[in-house]
């Protein structure tokens, strides 16, 4: 019985680093705007989507993070802690239907920018600035998310 023991904390110890690593893994699906094929991670809880990009060094060339919300709204996001421009592709319904470039990120004592769309969306996507111009993503195109294993 006292080996037993030592035996079964050690199982739980593991099982809860297990359970706390993949927590934090993105969701990853990929993401078809117009002809542009994009990886992205799905912020899809509250708590992903206030930590959204803030913090990261950078964001992989054809990356983004999908914000994606149950109703139609005006959503207002901002550049909290980013350390990178970003381009905003607002969707509602598989649509573009707003696009904001390159917005900066805070700089020192700056108040990071906020940012919202012109229309009603229940999507987001935010990537790397001057993805949009390099890409030709326009207003009208079509977005069609495939979901992926990770």
């Amino acid at each position: 019985m006292k080996k037993i023991i030592p035996i079964a904390l050690g199982v739980m110890f593991l099982a809860l680093i297990y359970v706390r690593l993949t927590a934090f893994r993105p969701r990853l699906a990929e993401m078809t705007i117009g002809n542009t094929k994009i990886e992205v991670d799905i912020a899809d809880t509250v708590g992903k989507q206030q930590r959204g990009l803030s913090g990261r060094p950078s964001l992989p060339r054809n990356q983004g993070m999908l914000f994606v919300f149950s109703n139609p709204s005006i959503y207002m996001m901002w550049m909290k802690d980013m350390r990178f421009p970003l381009d905003f592709i607002w969707i509602r319904d598989g649509r573009v239907v707003d696009i904001t470039e390159n917005v900066p990120y805070p700089v020192g004592d700056d108040q990071p920018v906020r940012i919202q769309p012109k229309e009603l969306v229940n999507a987001v996507l935010e990537v790397n600035a001057n993805f949009v111009q390099r890409k030709g993503i326009k207003i009208g195109d079509e977005v069609v998310l495939s979901a992926r294993s990770n």
